[in-house]
């Protein structure tokens, strides 16, 4: 089967596959912003500032990456936060390679690399572009 196959076997089943990958990723930016929420700004700002980010940078990512992926997991305003997900992403991506010479992916663990950031990145680009799908608030919106 090729992969326009595998599109239509894939292809009535996307409200339910754009749900669980709202979900998992939603989830998952969720708990990867909960410390900073929790008070660990102060450490991800000075890391920021290291890199030549300003520290209140780390308040917006605070911000979305856990009201951003609540908003992922319930599917309310999708696009607009895929749009700020693939910002946030495609920064981390051009910081990493830019001022830490990071590699897509590495066999040397003190290589800096940015591959989940590219899947995030992506992950991103498909909330942009196809939103949150009908199981969702903008489903039941009709956004």
């Amino acid at each position: 089967m090729g992969l326009s196959g595998l599109l239509e076997v894939l292809g009535p089943y996307q409200p339910e596959l754009l749900l669980i990958l709202r979900i998992g990723v939603g989830a998952t930016l969720l708990l990867h912003g909960l410390p900073k929420a929790q008070g660990g700004r102060v450490q991800a700002g000075q890391w920021m500032t290291s890199m030549g980010i300003p520290a209140r940078a780390a308040d917006l990512v605070t911000v979305l990456e856990t009201a951003g992926a609540a908003f992922l997991i319930i599917g309310l305003i999708t696009p607009l936060v895929g749009l700020f997900f693939v910002l946030q992403f495609g920064s981390i991506i051009w910081m990493k390679t830019s001022k830490m010479h990071a590699v897509l992916v590495s066999m040397d663990s003190k290589k800096p690399t940015f591959e989940i950031d590219l899947t995030f990145l992506l992950l991103a680009l498909v909330f942009l572009f196809l939103g949150a799908g009908p199981l969702s608030l903008d489903g039941l919106l009709g956004f």
